[in-house]
């Protein structure tokens, strides 16, 4: 009974103007559409209805007949923006699902039991001075969505305390890799060349190839001493479902050139990744 005199207070009081309501077992998710002409206009009625319904929350059903029992007097709410994907069946709404419904989910039990909680990302200057006063920035981890590194968010400082958990690296990185051994007069006939992955990497900013040859000084090639170069002219695509590497021999060999590297050298080629 309570859950249904809360949900009908939010929608008729405090949110409607959304375009759809979804209960979600511990929460209602609320979408709210934007374009480019009323963007600021909708981001500052969202999070002022946000802080209004958060400030009323405790009183939200007095004076309700059908509410004589003890009731919670706190709420959390994430927000998030961005593009979702939408299922539709003629010119009705079926659902709403994507990314940043898990993170608007992820926020608001964040802000449980009470505050208000704002995706880094939603830009928080679009809101006045006085309604961005009331958050405090803050990065944190969330399971599922950022457990190896951090989302910005904007929280409410009088109301909300980020748990400690959230302030540090839920999962670690895990790391693989793909390593070749190839004399440099190989290297010197090929072009383009692919590496085919085990796994998916996190993404391609966590792709990590070095080279390492054994020096050469004065001509002579110096076994006990090894050289160790950051390439960083590869591209990641997944080709026939496949993530791979591509890496540009001709830069490589270009490069390994300038180094003295012989043509009877051995030249280490190793591909590190985290793996998703």
């Amino acid at each position: 009974m309570f859950i249904k005199r809360v949900y009908i207070k939010l929608i008729d009081s405090y949110f409607n103007f959304a375009s759809f309501y979804k209960p979600t077992g511990d929460g209602l998710l609320l979408t709210i559409p934007y374009n480019e002409t009323n963007l600021k206009e909708m981001a500052q009625k969202t999070v002022i209805s946000c802080i209004a319904c958060h400030t009323e929350f405790s009183n939200i059903c007095n004076n309700d007949p059908m509410i004589n029992f003890e009731v919670p007097d706190k709420i959390g709410i994430g927000i998030a923006r961005g593009t979702v994907c939408c299922l539709v069946s003629g010119e009705n709404t079926i659902d709403y699902s994507g990314r940043l419904l898990n993170l608007a989910s992820r926020l608001t039990n964040l802000a449980r039991p009470s505050g208000i909680i704002i995706d880094g990302s939603f830009d928080i200057n679009l809101l006045d001075k006085n309604i961005r006063n009331n958050f405090r920035e803050q990065d944190v981890y969330l399971d599922g969505i950022a457990e190896y590194d951090p989302v910005k968010v904007y929280f409410t400082k009088k109301f909300t305390t980020i748990p400690k958990r959230n302030t540090r690296q839920i999962a670690a990185r895990k790391w693989r890799r793909v390593e070749s051994t190839d004399p440099f007069r190989d290297l010197l006939i090929r072009g383009r060349h692919e590496y085919r992955l085990e796994s998916a990497p996190t993404s391609a900013e966590d792709i990590r190839v070095t080279v390492r040859h054994y020096k050469v000084v004065g001509g002579k090639v110096k076994k006990d001493i090894v050289s160790i170069i950051d390439f960083t002219d590869f591209t990641y695509e997944v080709v026939a479902g496949k993530p791979t590497v591509w890496i540009d021999f001709p830069k490589l060999c270009e490069m390994l050139k300038k180094k003295l590297v012989k043509r009877n050298m051995d030249v280490w080629i190793d591909i590190a990744y985290a793996e998703r």
